[in-house]
């Protein structure tokens, strides 16, 4: 018996756009559908800012200054990453803000302890 020059054990993956009405009538199949979300960080630096500075090995290392879009500043590190929402964790507490309210983020000059 000859081996198949390729063999792939999962699922075909398919990304397609759905309402509610499309959601309804998908019916359970062998494919696998991801349902692409509408909400996403609209600037691309700032997503790819978020991304490194949320991986374990650089999360806790850096303390970040966030500059808001309504022109307050929050400095602190990222504790968690859920989407487009951020939780960052500053001296005193835990603060969940928005990606797309992000102006800029930079290097903080001095951490918390």
């Amino acid at each position: 018996m000859e081996e198949p020059l390729l063999f792939i054990q999962t699922p075909p993956f398919y990304y397609i756009e759905t309402d509610e009405d499309t959601e309804k009538s998908l019916d359970e199949s062998t494919s696998v559908y991801e349902i692409t979300r509408t909400v996403r960080i609209k600037n691309p630096v700032i997503a790819r800012q978020l991304h490194y500075f949320s991986q374990p090995s650089q999360r806790k290392k850096r303390h970040l200054t966030f500059h808001l879009t309504n022109g307050k500043v929050i400095t602190g590190f990222i504790e968690g990453l859920d989407g487009i929402m951020i939780q960052i964790r500053t001296e005193k507490e835990i603060t969940t803000i928005n990606a797309n309210e992000i102006e800029s983020i930079s290097i903080a000059n001095k951490g918390f302890k």
